[in-house]
């Protein structure tokens, strides 16, 4: 599990308590303020604890929903606009206008640990307005995967956030690739 020195002061440990774990190899500091009490930890967790606002997406996203089967790093996550800089050469944020940004956040338990993810229907939205910014094979990998689950998607919802995106390829895109209606 992965805390945060607030966390683990919460817990009433003391700065020195929390450094004679460190040394003792019973906490480990993934990076200043980080620690986790195994050696080796998932790095989505991390990203989950370091930064609560930040929501999974686009590939990273595509890969906790099994659509692609190799997490691609840099992990991508979104964030509003206005949000701090993440300076981390492991994440590539994606600075969403904020009336774009909850739509379709969800919490969910993923491996044991809470992640802010975009749903199925959003996250397919996404994957076509980035279409330009995925690599041909990961964009041709995601989108069979979405053909093999399409009747499982939320048509409904899908057409209620389509309404907040301007561009009219969107949903042309998604109804010639994922239900090939045209």
């Amino acid at each position: 599990m992965i805390y945060l020195y607030k966390d683990l002061e919460k817990k009433g440990l003391s700065d020195y308590q929390i450094k004679k774990l460190v040394s003792d190899n019973q906490l480990h500091m993934i990076k200043k303020g980080v620690y986790s009490d195994k050696e080796d930890y998932n790095y989505l967790e991390y990203i989950s604890k370091k930064h609560p606002n930040a929501i999974l997406t686009l590939q990273t996203a595509c890969y906790c929903y099994g659509l692609i089967n190799e997490a691609i790093i840099p992990y991508t996550v979104a964030t509003k606009q206005k949000d701090r800089k993440i300076i981390d050469d492991q994440i590539k944020q994606i600075f969403m206008t904020d009336s774009l940004y909850e739509i379709g956040m969800k919490n969910v338990k993923y491996l044991g640990f809470n992640v802010k993810i975009y749903d199925l229907e959003r996250l397919l939205i996404e994957i076509v307005r980035n279409k330009k910014n995925i690599d041909f094979d990961i964009y041709f990998m995601i989108i069979k995967g979405y053909q093999k689950i399409s009747k499982l998607l939320n048509t409904n919802k899908i057409n209620e956030y389509l309404l907040h995106f301007k561009d009219p390829k969107i949903e042309y895109r998604i109804k010639k690739e994922i239900f090939k209606c045209i």
